[in-house]
């Protein structure tokens, strides 16, 4: 069991979300960076989208009342045990009593925390995954106690650093020519954006040379796919994350592709960020090295 000292900025309880349930307007949620869930959860023996913990920003103290072994993947937010850093991406062991603390953000925006049989709790449409604008859940209040599963035997983890190359790189598959103006396109790829403080799990504002738009007309709202990169009247782009709405009638300028998600969720307000192009074919391609990696034991 794990009992919370200081909840710090944003601590949610995340897996995997809610895939395949938007035509109910629900929205997938579950971790901003799913292959951090993935690795996390693999090096303590859980399945892959066991319940764990994602922390945005630096500040939490969380307290082992049970020994117990964890991981953390992702962005490094300084991790400690008992005041001694702990590498990410392996393995650790806490006796009962120890104070594991998430000090400073060191690079990256947000890390995973997964612990040995996995979190359990309540699961609404099934996931445990918070989403705040739904009102599925909540954030970590300090005192709350999160129990734990029973162990398992932990998996071996290829290495997938490759992933979070170049992050602040993000590649996208352009929209059709007839649906967002080619110089329109050509201007996204060319400029450098930063992300807003305005931005968070549903979607990332980006503040940078205002883009074209088509006149103002009524538009007919669509599904929203994941990692739409959408452009509203002021022609400030935004990035939809986790949490982003199911349907949307903004023009999209074209979507993330998939194997960059894990990049983009460790983007911090300020940070500087281009777009590069690339055809679907090649998005396809860096989905299956990833998915490769990660079946490589």
């Amino acid at each position: 069991m794990l009992e919370v000292v200081r909840p710090g900025l944003l601590t949610t309880v995340q897996d995997l979300g809610r895939p395949g349930l938007g035509r109910f307007g629900v929205s997938p949620a579950g971790a901003m960076d799913p292959l951090a869930l993935r690795l996390a959860n693999r090096l303590v023996g859980n399945d892959d989208g066991a319940a764990a913990l994602e922390l945005t920003g630096p500040g939490v103290e969380l307290r082992f009342l049970a020994a117990a072994a964890f991981a953390v993947a992702g962005g490094d937010l300084g991790a400690a045990l008992d005041g001694q850093p702990i590498e990410l991406g392996r393995a650790h062991q806490a006796d009962a009593g120890a104070l594991l603390s998430f000090p400073r953000r060191v690079r990256g925006a947000r890390a995973v925390l997964a612990v040995a049989g996995g979190l359990e709790g309540p699961l609404l449409l099934g996931s445990a995954s918070v989403d705040l604008d739904a009102g599925l859940g909540g954030r970590l209040a300090r005192g709350q106690r999160l129990a734990v599963g029973a162990a398992s035997t932990p998996r071996e983890v290829a290495d997938v650093g490759f992933a979070y190359a170049e992050p602040f790189r993000l590649r996208f598959v352009p929209a059709a020519a007839d649906a967002v103006p080619t110089a329109t396109l050509a201007r996204f790829s060319e400029a450098a954006f930063r992300v807003s403080d305005r931005s968070n799990r549903t979607g990332y504002r980006l503040t940078g040379p205002a883009l074209a738009v088509a006149p103002a007309a009524e538009r007919l709202s669509a599904p929203v796919a994941p990692g739409a990169i959408q452009l509203p009247p002021d022609g400030q782009p935004i990035l939809l994350m986790a949490d982003r709405q199911t349907i949307g009638g903004y023009p999209v300028l074209g979507h993330l592709v998939a194997a960059d998600r894990p990049k983009a969720a460790q983007l911090w307000p300020g940070d500087e960020v281009h777009f590069a192009a690339v055809s679907l074919e090649e998005a396809h391609q860096l989905a299956r090295r990833l998915a490769a990696a990660l079946e490589m034991l």
